[in-house]
């Protein structure tokens, strides 16, 4: 037992610095994976901000956009409710402006009611005007017709009485009446002015010489 121990003794302290060696090695290259582990987890970390801070970029970007987007859309919204009340008040403007026609328009139908009133009653004040005139007409026809009757009666009496045989008994007749020939002349021409003057002209030569 004691000669296997002896020799033996020589070898442990070789045997311990190998093992010791070993763990070393073993440590060393834990930690040399450790490190790579670290070196991977941090490449893929900053491979995972890089992406994160892309991603990021195209939402600030994407937010951008979309505020641009909204402003332009607050601005049309703005030029839209202001193109809406411009056309607010052209539709008050023209609902104001059809009434003021329509009210013209019934104003109008009034005044031309009581215009064709006025020209009915004219026309029949015309018509009873033209038949009052006809029968006029007819009227101062006979009128005239008797007056040329009695116009003539008294020419033809006058001329009767101015002929020789006529005029020489009336001056026989001077004695008695006590007239004499120049006052009968008078006479004779005072009625033939008579005469003229009441003559009534035909309606022809009244309307040439009015």
């Amino acid at each position: 037992m004691a000669l296997f121990i002896f020799p033996m003794s020589p070898t442990a302290p070789a045997w311990s610095a190998d093992k010791k060696e070993t763990r070393q090695r073993e440590a060393q290259r834990r930690t040399q994976q450790a490190i790579k582990q670290a070196q991977a987890k941090t490449a893929e970390l900053e491979q995972a901000n890089t992406e994160l801070g892309n991603k990021l970029k195209e939402q600030e970007q994407r937010v951008n956009e979309a505020q641009q987007n909204l402003d332009g859309f607050s601005r049309k919204n703005k030029r839209l409710t202001e193109d809406y009340a411009k056309e607010q008040g052209k539709a008050a403007d023209l609902e104001a402006r059809l009434k003021e026609a329509e009210s013209n328009l019934r104003q109008t139908r009034t005044e031309l009611a009581e215009v064709s009133a006025l020209q009915l009653e004219t026309q029949r004040q015309f018509k009873t005007m033209a038949s009052e005139k006809t029968a006029l007409d007819a009227t101062l026809a006979i009128c005239s017709s008797k007056n040329e009757q009695l116009y003539q009666f008294g020419r033809e009496l006058i001329n009767h009485v101015e002929r020789p045989e006529g005029f020489t008994s009336i001056l026989r007749a001077e004695p008695f009446t006590q007239i004499k020939r120049v006052e009968l002349e008078n006479i004779f021409q005072d009625y033939r002015d008579n005469l003229d003057q009441n003559r009534i002209k035909p309606l022809g030569v009244r309307s040439a010489n009015p």
